[in-house]
């Protein structure tokens, strides 16, 4: 074999390789987080306010911590659960409900981060990027008519 036969085939390797690896990641099932009815209706062009590239929080029913609500563009939402998927019984101090662990945007409005295990994620997709958790943030569904974003389970 020569020379370039070699670096032909080195190159298709590295090529191939860097294609799969992606798709090598190990798959983490999600853990279940404590179940709330959720069936919102809020009106994000009035009422309830969301710029483009904004978020806003809101309460659910028990035992969610609430939710998140970010609105990357005029007609596309993501809503996402404030309960961390890491440790979702987490309380930071004591097992007092307003000590328990709380997702939040962080100012630059680009990462949430978890109050007590300090876990970040990513506002466009909710993935893991900094420290425990190598959960995702649990989303809810939603449906957008113009004028009334509807958020159920």
């Amino acid at each position: 074999m020569n020379s370039s036969n070699r670096n032909i085939i080195i190159f298709i390797f590295f090529v191939s390789a860097s294609i799969l690896f992606p798709f090598c990641k190990k798959n983490i099932p999600q853990p279940e987080l404590p179940y709330a009815y959720i069936n919102i209706f809020i009106y994000p062009n009035s009422l309830d306010y969301i710029p483009d590239g904004g978020y806003a929080y809101f309460s659910a029913n028990p035992p969610s911590r609430g939710i998140i609500v970010y609105r990357p563009f005029n007609d596309e939402f993501m809503v996402y659960e404030r309960t961390c998927p890491y440790d979702p019984n987490a309380c930071c101090t004591s097992n007092d409900i307003s000590s328990c662990s709380v997702l939040i945007v962080e100012d630059s409005g680009i990462t949430i981060i978890d109050t007590c295990c300090n876990s970040q994620y990513l506002m466009t997709d909710g993935s893991p990027f900094a420290g425990p958790s190598p959960y995702m943030l649990k989303q809810y569904q939603s449906y957008y008519n113009g004028d009334v974003l509807h958020i159920f389970n």
